[in-house]
């Protein structure tokens, strides 16, 4: 029996992983599990004798195979000759996030296997995901702003909560604001909105607490990469463009709530502003500008968003 447990979701596949492992435990016991976590460097004499043959003390043998790192050709090839030396009692797991629909080893394995995917595509899947599982222990009301704090990394989100439930019986505002540190981009996405609501101490304030665990530098190309989304979307929004347009064309998936906010300066005052901020660089590229000191960086960058208000 094969199986391939995929998609975009981490957390679903691994909780999937993770019941079909106690599962088979509590009825077949552990000795009869093999869980095989990286393929590249793993014995092709191992593999073979693992997959291909059955328990000797139980009916059923359970092979769980990870497929998170890339492959080579040769031991794609070598898998897919084993697939049909399956014994009828063996069940073989591939897990895999994200695969690379083009390889050789992924087609066979959609082809021979029960093929499950696994995918959270927005904002109400995870918001789902969390309600059941945790709908007695946080507030509704209070799921998107952790989604939004962790980046919608659904991993991150479910170690928060379980952090905090250690203390806390349930979790409304008080004990996520004053518990969970949002992650760098949304706290970019926080300091983005001052800025183009003019809201300019704000966002130097939030910046000074970003670049206590931050290096300007990386704060920097964050900036510049999610405020060039901005910048798109404006420009779209300009060009009549509707919401499903402008999702499809940039590919947000989880951040179309950037569609729908509205700032106080105009695109060209917005286009303008991005323009002085990506200069920094290229004067920096270009010998203009001979900082070496992250101050010096900084200094400037300020300077522009003190210089636009």
């Amino acid at each position: 029996m094969l199986y391939f447990f995929t998609w975009n979701s981490d957390f679903l596949v691994k909780e999937q992983v993770k019941a079909w492992k106690e599962r088979f435990i509590s009825k077949f016991w552990e000795f009869n599990l093999v869980h095989i976590k990286n393929i590249e460097n793993t014995d092709n004499n191992f593999l073979i004798e693992n997959i291909t043959s059955t328990s000797f003390l139980s009916e059923k043998k359970l092979v769980i195979i990870d497929l998170d790192e890339k492959i080579s050709d040769e031991k794609q090839m070598f898998f897919i000759k084993l697939l049909d030396k399956i014994p009828d009692d063996n069940i073989i797991l591939f897990n895999t996030i994200n695969p690379d629909k083009r390889t050789k080893l992924y087609k066979e394995l959609k082809k021979q296997s029960e093929f499950k995917e696994y995918n959270t595509k927005d904002d109400s899947d995870l918001h789902s995901i969390i309600s059941k599982k945790y709908w007695n222990k946080i507030s509704s009301s209070w799921i998107n702003t952790i989604i939004k704090y962790k980046s919608w990394n659904l991993n991150k989100i479910i170690s928060e909560i379980n952090k905090l439930l250690i203390t806390f019986d349930k979790l409304d505002n008080k004990e996520i604001i004053e518990n969970i540190s949002p992650e760098l981009e949304e706290s970019i996405f926080q300091v983005i909105d001052d800025i183009l609501n003019n809201n300019t101490i704000q966002a130097l304030k939030k910046i000074d607490i970003i670049l206590n665990d931050t290096s300007i530098y990386a704060f920097y190309n964050n900036l510049i990469a999610n405020l060039r989304t901005s910048v798109y979307i404006s420009k779209l929004k300009n060009l009549n463009k509707n919401s499903t347009d402008i999702s499809s064309i940039l590919n947000l998936w989880n951040r179309t709530f950037l569609i729908n906010k509205s700032y106080r300066i105009n695109y060209k005052q917005l286009e303008h502003l991005y323009n002085n901020l990506v200069n920094i660089d290229k004067k920096m590229k270009s010998g203009l500008l001979n900082w070496t000191e992250e101050s010096d960086f900084r200094f400037e960058l300020e300077r522009i968003l003190i210089e636009k208000s």
